[in-house]
């Protein structure tokens, strides 16, 4: 069963329950408790986070380095994300863009990107990585200058898949 926390110190979703539902989703994935077998270590400084995990199971071994940056497009801005590495000693090398309103959302399009390499279910199911996400995301508010409570584009939040 899925817990809907009550408050997120992103998003205010106020009725908009799809995005609830999806924030829930979320959430879920990224406080649900794994084996202690999982083991991974990242390093967080701002505008990048360095992840290195040994092999689990059938995911390989993988260092990435996840950098991002501040672009202002026209009147809005975005951030460019850059993910570099090796998954089982293979050069990765990925970027995407995403609004600074659904910026956010940085694991689950980097998570798209990792499956293609062998990497199931992604950065988010591994909780030793979590302090250092909670950093970007602090860090991605204050650099795009947002607060708790600012208004997402649901309709791009729920399309735009970079």
């Amino acid at each position: 069963m899925v817990r809907v926390p009550t408050s997120s110190p992103i998003f205010h979703v106020g009725d908009c329950k799809y995005l609830s539902v999806l924030l829930a989703i979320s959430r879920y994935f990224l406080i649900r408790k794994t084996s202690p077998s999982h083991v991974g270590k990242s390093m967080f400084r701002p505008g990048r986070i360095a992840i290195k995990r040994e092999p689990v199971g059938r995911n390989p071994a993988y260092e990435l380095v996840l950098d991002y940056e501040i672009e202002k497009r026209e009147f809005e801005p975005y951030v460019n994300f850059e993910l570099s590495g090796q998954i089982a000693g293979k050069a990765v090398h990925e970027r995407f863009s995403l609004h600074g309103d659904v910026a956010y959302n940085f694991l689950q399009s980097a998570g798209l990107r990792l499956r293609k390499h062998g990497v199931w279910p992604g950065l988010t199911a591994v909780p030793e990585l979590h302090a250092d996400f909670q950093k970007a995301y602090a860090d991605l508010r204050q650099r795009l200058g947002v607060n708790p409570g600012h208004p997402v584009d649901l309709e791009r939040f729920l399309l735009e898949r970079p």
